[in-house]
């Protein structure tokens, strides 16, 4: 019913804009490309990504409310795609894993005592019903165990083929889960059983210096919860920043925005490093903050500007002050006309 509703909001809206968005798309051709299309041009053409610093500002968003938005519209479709929940697998047999063998009973015979007879008590051999008993069993035990390394390998065959190279951008693929960074965010993308369809199910703790993932025991039938990832972390994060949701049968994914702007070498303690040259330390401008922004836009224009052959921002600023003094008394322009060319301002 909840999701009738949001899709009963959005009717007004939806496929007005299917042709603008398809051409879009045909010219890209890639989604992540259609995506960081959108963003941009959000970046570029309005005060998404510009954070209120003070109550008064008319531009910009409070702090983490542009994240927010973008998560909260993300997993409002999400849940309207996946529709109504797949039958639990748990109760179906895994593929892979034999079917018991047979066992054979021993039975007390005449002159034989708890199945095995004087004479092989005494050369301590067990009967013939015993040794197939326990070949049996041993038959059983290995059946079982190629079986759940053969689901083992099967499950994390298939969490990788799920990894795009994108989730591993700045970081690596763990066994349990694969993680990419930006210079402000970390991504992390820890993978759950295929049976697990429900956030409900789960038990997902963030603190700013450290984080656990696990499946409640009620759902894998265990007294104790599965833990998929319990560690402390490398380095703090914000806590009340970080955002999670599910991706059924394949993922957690995990958003977390670090205290401070630098590079992790790993996740959680007593992983492997990744190697620093491994690092792409180019920073898009987006992720920079506001002071680094403005600089770096101040040095865009003056390369413009000089490519021109037109004064720098500096130099402008320099104009600006010998204009207002240009025709004050006593100066020996006044009454000229203003020609910062006839000052040597390159001091």
């Amino acid at each position: 019913m909840e999701s009738w509703v949001i899709f009963k909001m959005a009717a007004s809206m939806i496929g007005k804009f299917d042709g603008n968005l398809c051409d879009i798309l045909q010219n890209v051709q890639q989604i992540d490309a259609f995506l960081d299309v959108i963003f941009e041009f959000l970046y570029r053409r309005t005060d998404f990504y510009k954070s209120m610093r003070h109550e008064h500002d008319t531009m910009g968003l409070p702090p983490g409310v542009a994240r927010t938005l973008v998560m909260k519209t993300f997993m409002k479709y999400e849940k309207i795609g996946q529709g109504p929940p797949l039958p639990d697998l748990q109760t179906h047999r895994q593929e892979g894993v034999p079917e018991p063998v047979n066992t054979v009973e021993i039975t007390e015979t005449p002159g034989v005592k708890d199945g095995t007879t004087e004479s092989a008590k005494k050369a301590g051999t067990d009967t013939i019903e015993e040794r197939l008993t326990d070949t049996n069993k041993k038959q059983q035990v290995e059946g079982e165990t190629r079986g759940g390394q053969k689901d083992e390998a099967k499950e994390k065959k298939r969490a990788r083929e799920i990894i795009t190279e994108s989730d591993t951008y700045n970081g690596a693929l763990r066994d349990n889960y694969a993680w990419s960074q930006s210079l402000s965010d970390l991504d992390l993308k820890v993978f759950v059983p295929e049976t697990l369809r429900k956030a409900k199910d789960l038990i997902v703790d963030i603190k700013e210096d450290h984080v656990k993932v696990a499946v409640k025991g009620q759902h894998t039938g265990a007294a104790e919860p599965q833990v998929l990832l319990d560690g402390k972390l490398t380095m703090k994060v914000r806590c009340d920043q970080s955002m999670w949701s599910l991706h059924p049968g394949n993922y957690v994914q995990i958003s977390l925005e670090k205290l401070k702007q630098t590079w992790w070498h790993a996740v959680v303690e007593g992983e492997p490093p990744i190697d620093n040259k491994s690092i792409n330390n180019v920073q898009n401008v987006n992720e920079m903050d506001e002071e680094a922004q403005q600089e770096y836009e101040r040095v865009m224009f003056d390369m413009e500007q000089k490519r021109q052959g037109k004064p720098t921002s500096k130099e402008l600023e320099t104009h600006k002050i010998l204009r207002k003094a240009w025709n004050v008394e006593g100066s020996p322009f006044m009454g000229t006309e203003f020609d910062p060319s006839s000052v040597n301002i390159s001091s």
